[in-house]
């Protein structure tokens, strides 16, 4: 049996976010929010409980894709792209242990 993809992917627009995990491309669960200034609290939010209520650890998500139409000096884009490194980063070591 092969092994379930599990993704993030979080969508950026000038007035709110989503933060979705995907099964081998298939929408699982998902959490918006608007825009407030607040993109590293909520996105780390949204990332916990995603886990959580869906039974996984950190490690089991192979990727962490963002999709945004808002330019790359956007303070939420920097914040975004930044969890993003953090995370990976994170599962990256958490996967060698």
């Amino acid at each position: 049996m092969a092994e379930n993809i599990y993704i993030f992917a979080l969508r950026l627009t000038k007035a709110h976010s989503a933060l979705v995990l995907q099964r081998d491309g298939v929408l699982l669960d998902s959490r918006e929010w608007p825009e407030q200034r607040d993109m590293g609290q909520r996105l780390f939010e949204a990332i916990a409980e995603l886990l959580e209520k869906n039974g996984l650890q950190a490690e089991q998500v192979s990727e962490f894709v963002i999709e945004s139409d808002i330019p790359e000096g956007y303070t939420s884009m920097r914040i975004a792209q930044t969890v993003k490194k953090v995370y990976e980063f994170a599962v990256q070591e958490k996967r060698f242990e």
